[in-house]
């Protein structure tokens, strides 16, 4: 009885563990704003989503620039022209930023009050540089645009961006409850060595199974269906970076949960040599 209750209490111990690995990596790289610009900042280098977002910055800052209308005939081949150079600017790796920034806040809002959104880019500072050399060009001030949202999620995704939040602000609870399952079972185990051996070697286990998800999830967002090129591009290329994140994240996981394994089957050796 004593073994199947410590079974019991091991497995347990292993799935709130898992549950609270994922929040933290979520809470950590996602939930929280200087996580998720951390995570989105390499986009700035990808080509692909670079050439999506492009097109629209151009129709967004077309709508963006009033001027007399002698010279409405020059604005789209400036455009065109500001928009191809503007990644070349020392402004637009903190412009990025920025719009990562401005982004999550849309996003996510206030989660106390629930007003979580779908994921939402605020392009408003990348269009400020396209308008800001437009107008240089024109010899006229642009007035900025306070906000420039693109809808990257559809109505469904705002439910998955609740659930990232409750899982991220659960996880300190859900590893104390992992902790304290994993004690019971070694309370209630008749070897504790090899419980907590066990233990260790079902978060390896948990650790690969995570790692081979994770590889599933840029596969998985390409087969959703979204709005826009800039939506799918964005999409896709920040799963990609997820993706590379949480498995790195997993690595630690299954080293750790190896160390464990080994340092139970020690000490069950040395326990046994002793008698």
């Amino acid at each position: 009885m004593r073994t199947f209750v410590s079974a019991v209490l091991g497995l347990l111990a292993v799935l709130l563990a898992v549950a609270a690995f994922c929040g933290a990596w979520l809470n950590t790289n996602v939930v929280s704003e200087s996580g998720f610009v951390s995570l989105g900042e390499p986009l700035a280098q990808d080509e692909g989503f670079q050439r999506e977002l492009a097109s629209s910055l151009s129709a967004e800052a077309a709508g963006s620039v009033d001027v007399p209308a002698p010279l409405a005939g020059l604005v789209e081949p400036l455009i065109t022209s500001a928009v191809e150079q503007v990644q070349t600017l020392p402004e637009y790796p903190e412009a990025w930023n920025e719009t990562l920034r401005r982004s999550h806040a849309l996003t996510f809002g206030d989660a106390a009050g629930g007003t979580a959104a779908a994921l939402t880019l605020d392009v408003a500072p990348l269009v400020g540089l396209v308008t800001g050399s437009v107008g240089g060009e024109l010899g006229v001030t642009v007035p900025a645009a306070e906000q420039v949202p693109v809808e990257i999620g559809g109505a469904g995704h705002a439910e998955l961006i609740r659930n990232a939040e409750r899982a991220g602000e659960a996880w300190p609870m859900l590893a104390l409850a992992a902790a304290v399952a994993g004690l019971l079972a070694l309370l209630a185990a008749r070897r504790r060595t090899t419980a907590f051996a066990l233990m260790g070697l079902g978060a390896a286990l948990a650790g690969g199974v995570l790692w081979l998800a994770a590889g599933m999830v840029p596969g998985q967002v390409s087969a959703q269906q979204f709005g826009s090129p800039v939506a799918s591009a964005f999409a896709e290329a920040f799963a990609g970076q997820a993706a590379a994140s949480l498995r790195t994240w997993t690595i630690g996981l299954m080293l750790a949960g190896a160390a464990a394994f080994v340092a139970g089957m020690l000490a069950r050796v040395l326990a046994g040599s002793r008698r």
